[in-house]
């Protein structure tokens, strides 16, 4: 049964709790059987997705025929959340299938293949291959151009992550599946596709040790390689055997996210179009493209969609901005350079203050936080600080614990969870001998993990040299939570007996330290002792990562000024945890980098830290560094305050029409 709107538009489900606009009700009843959503932030493309799939469901189609697919899993949050949030039944969301493109494409080749690929997500777990891959080329004698190699050398960390960055854009855009055809691997072919000889002869050397000489199934995957490995099938001519759980009977197929899909994605989109009757409807706006190294091209939201599917596409705008008012839609027209309306019934406060020093910036969020906290029926989980670096956090969770304020993270953990903390945490517990006061299981478990990842060391028990490193492991973590006790023994028989001198020489000094000294300066000199700068270095890839990690680490060093002993500070930092369990979400803030919040909205939105250099990152692309402040800046509702650096400020601040001075300034 239809009913009227005020806008006359006959649909089958009127939603609870929002009036659809008039963009909104058109998307909802089209009747076309392929459209594309163009939309600006704010204008509620989630929400209008959520009202489309609805309208199906209502109209006979069973949520089992439906197939939605995202970059990021938050996204698919969000989209569960707007379904439950208009009014489709929790019953109903559960049977619709909302999946990354990642988990939906490892799902169809763990059925090709039959059995399950170890994943590692991390860059320091594919490190090893890249290795193994850079010697292959070395060895190869039937290299014809030597000449034109240039090898790293070994432990070259900034050449390990060049190469995984590099190989992750070639895998999203499939330059050298699409382009070589015929074509030899020679320098010529590399420089066409815009690929350094060198690495493009490391990348096919990786891959096939990746797929053990393309083997059915692979010896591992890694971030989006699932998506990678399905499209490359789907681009053979021969028919891909095996696809029996390829959902042909979908009757609705639906991608949130659409701007940041790359051609891997691509390919698979295109096979489910050209092989399923199902109505589509995409979304997604191009100036939130976040994943532009993993080859995400707005692109695919053009043209590109009728030349390589069956499907003559409608597209449709949602323009106006319903989360904020005019004064933001300002800023967020400047910053994407296009026309920005905002039809919301209330306006957006616009706050910017200047800080000298870091230190200043966390000062600044917690007054911020403290204003937000006074204002009539504010609920603190509205109250959102959103970060462009984790190590940004530090200060200010440190200041935020200070005064009292309870905070949950996403997107990132807290400071007092990362592995370099954990790494201290563990050196602590051994010299106090107190892991019993770590009173959670899941970081007793990490605590260990990150005392053997940073020493380098290997579990050796006699008689069980057979068994992998993990089950050993496994079962030292279960002894230890049975058995508090046992952790020192564990420390001495296994960590310390298996290191190499050097760093053995460096734990012990580090122990004494934590054991015999005391006062203010007592972290600082643990840390010294073990030389910390150097094991970040020789244990993490990106620089990035180095960063935060030595950033994480100058945030323990000023908060354990303020303890006199090891056993005081340590205990600080497991009740500090303790207390972030134990917190209930509606009365704490949030805490999130920006990518993960894309989706998302808050009635109140700090952006601090916003200095050249930290934002934009010199190291990255501006326009995606663009895009995360637009993102950003476009998550408020009532307030959006931004801290910027009055020495370096970021050059977003004054592309979206603002002039530092010091203090505060509201518009």
């Amino acid at each position: 049964m239809t009913s009227r709107n005020a806008s006359s538009r006959e649909v089958a489900f009127e939603p609870k709790g929002i009036q659809a606009t008039e963009e909104q009700l058109v998307i909802q009843s089209a009747t076309d059987r392929a459209i594309i959503v163009e939309a600006n932030a704010g204008a509620a493309k989630t929400t209008t997705l959520a009202l489309r799939m609805a309208e199906s469901w209502r109209r006979g189609t069973s949520p089992d025929l439906f197939l939605a697919l995202t970059y990021t899993q938050p996204a698919c949050d969000a989209l569960k959340g707007a379904l439950a949030k208009i009014g489709v039944p929790s019953s109903v969301v559960g049977r619709f299938r909302i999946q990354t493109f990642e988990e939906f494409c490892e799902q169809i080749l763990y059925e090709i293949v039959g059995a399950r690929v170890p994943v590692y997500g991390l860059d320091e777990e594919l490190r090893p291959f890249v290795w193994q891959a850079v010697k292959r080329v070395e060895e190869n004698e039937s290299e014809r151009w030597r000449s034109e190699l240039i090898l790293p050398a070994l432990g070259d960390s900034g050449m390990v992550e060049e190469f995984l960055r590099l190989s992750t854009r070639l895998k999203g855009t499939m330059r050298d599946t699409l382009e070589r055809g015929d074509s030899s691997v020679s320098p010529d072919y590399a420089a066409a596709i815009g690929v350094e000889y060198t690495q493009l002869r490391i990348f096919l050397a990786y891959e096939r040790i990746r797929r053990r000489e393309n083997a059915d199934r692979p010896l591992f995957r890694g971030p989006l390689d699932a998506t990678y490995d399905l499209a490359c099938l789907l681009y053979k001519d021969e028919p891909v055997q095996g696809l029996q759980s390829w959902p042909f009977s979908t009757k609705v197929l639906v991608v949130d996210e659409m701007h940041d899909l790359n051609q891997a994605m691509f390919r698979v989109l295109q096979e489910l179009l050209n092989t399923t009757p199902s109505f589509f409807c995409g979304v997604g706006d191009v100036d939130q493209v976040l994943h532009e190294a993993t080859g995400a091209d707005a692109s695919f939201m053009g043209k590109v969609m009728e030349s390589y599917t069956r499907r003559t596409v409608r597209r449709y705008p949602l323009t106006h901005s319903y989360r904020f008012g005019r004064s933001l839609a300002i800023k967020a027209g400047r910053i994407a350079a296009k026309p920005y309306s905002s039809m919301a019934a209330h306006e957006t406060k616009l706050l910017l203050a200047g800080y000298g020093t870091p230190e200043e910036c966390a000062g600044l969020v917690v007054d911020t936080a403290k204003d937000w906290q006074g204002q009539p029926k504010a609920r603190m989980n509205e109250f959102a600080i959103l970060l462009r670096h984790s190590h940004q956090s530090v200060l200010i969770e440190n200041a935020l614990l200070e005064n009292g304020f309870s905070y949950t993270m996403k997107g990132l953990d807290s400071y007092l969870m990362r592995p370099e903390v954990l790494f201290v945490r563990g050196l602590l517990a051994v010299a106090t001998d107190n892991i019993a006061s770590v009173a959670d299981d899941q970081t007793r478990e990490k605590v260990m993990k990150a005392l053997c990842f940073f020493s380098g060391s290997k579990i050796d028990v006699k008689g069980r040299e057979h068994e992998s490193q993990e089950a050993l492991l496994s079962d030292a973590i279960r002894s230890v939570k049975e058995a508090p006790g046992f952790l020192t023994h564990f420390f001495e028989n296994q960590v310390l007996r298996t290191a190499g001198p050097g760093m053995n020489r460096r734990l012990k000094a580090a122990v004494k330290v934590a054991r015999e000294q005391a006062g203010p300066s007592l972290l600082a000199q643990l840390l010294a002792a073990l030389d910390i700068e150097s094991i970040v270095k020789e244990v993490y890839v990106s620089r990035q990562r180095r960063q935060d990690a030595l950033g994480n680490i100058e945030g323990l060093k000023r908060a354990a000024t303020k303890f006199d002993t090891a056993r005081d500070y340590f205990q600080s930092l497991n009740d500090a945890e303790q207390k972030q369990r134990q917190s209930k979400k509606t009365s704490s803030l949030v805490i999130a980098n920006i990518a993960s919040v894309k989706g998302l909205e808050f009635d109140h939105v700090v952006l601090p830290n916003l200095a050249q250099g930290e934002f934009p990152m010199p190291t990255a692309s501006n326009k995606e560094e663009q895009n995360l402040f637009y993102v950003g800046m476009t998550r408020a509702r009532r307030f959006l305050t931004l801290l910027a650096s009055t020495e370096k400020p970021s050059g977003f601040v004054h592309k979206a029409g603002y002039k530092l001075s010091a203090g505060a300034k509201s518009e």
